[in-house]
């Protein structure tokens, strides 16, 4: 009996996956005669897989009967790809050097944003970091860039399961006025936060993209007030902008 047990969640399993790459196909999204055709599963067990995929994050409806990825699926391949073998590190160890603040790369994770990489400074003074951190969303410049970048169903789902809690005095908490600042987000290119996630803290974040315009990640730049004017911080936008870019590409 165990064995029988083993056999069949292990066929669900394989269906799951099935079904999970046939809507990573190109040309998004895909209805389900398709998903279930290309995957070789019943529509109706299709039906079933893609319901709970779509609750988990990894595949996303658009209301009129199709399917595509969704931000949890996209997020783990971000994570997949940001390791060294495409020569991240060698990009933001160069923007480190350039600015002489702490680099960091972060990705989509869950409801918040996850750091992958750190580059410390080579002053004394050190941003209290650490690889595998998680940023709020709504107050850390990674966070917002993300959110702007998103599809507008998927950054209001985002915050309306996690919130806009206030970390300091200075962190945005007003769903409108976060939404206006999403806006200029993505019409200047990158996103700033002075003293939001934590006090005494800065950074400014810039989007990498996939091919499609999909946030995989953000690089950002963080320091501290005492060595950052808030009139300072925008100054390192092309930087990170121009690093940003790059890793899209290695990407």
């Amino acid at each position: 009996m165990d064995r029988e047990k083993s056999v069949s969640a292990g066929n669900a399993v394989a269906k799951a996956l099935r079904v999970l790459q046939a809507v990573a196909r190109p040309e998004l999204p895909h209805r389900l005669k398709d998903i279930a055709e290309c995957a070789g599963v019943s529509k109706a067990s299709t039906h079933r897989i893609l319901a709970t995929l779509t609750e988990e994050g990894y595949v996303v409806a658009d209301g009129d009967g199709r399917y595509g990825v969704g931000f949890q699926l996209r997020a783990l391949a971000a994570q997949v790809f940001s390791d060294d073998s495409v020569g991240i590190d060698a990009v933001l160890r160069a923007l480190q050097q350039r600015l002489g603040q702490a680099v960091h790369l972060a990705v989509l994770s869950g409801d918040h944003a996850t750091y992958t990489h750190k580059v410390d400074p080579g002053h004394a003074y050190r941003i209290a970091t650490e690889v595998g951190t998680p940023l709020p969303l709504h107050a850390s410049a990674a966070g917002k860039v993300l959110l702007a970048h998103l599809p507008e169903a998927e950054t209001e789902n985002l915050l309306d399961r996690a919130g806009l809690p206030a970390r300091t005095p200075h962190t945005l908490t007003d769903p409108d006025g976060l939404r206006v600042e999403l806006d200029l987000v993505r019409k200047r290119g990158y996103a700033t936060e002075y003293e939001e996630a934590d006090e005494a803290v800065c950074s400014l974040a810039a989007p990498v993209l996939d091919p499609e315009g999909y946030p995989m990640g953000a690089v950002s730049v963080s320091s501290l007030v005492f060595l950052v004017t808030r009139e300072q911080l925008p100054g390192f936008a092309p930087a990170v902008c121009q690093a940003a870019q790059e890793v899209s590409r290695r990407l």
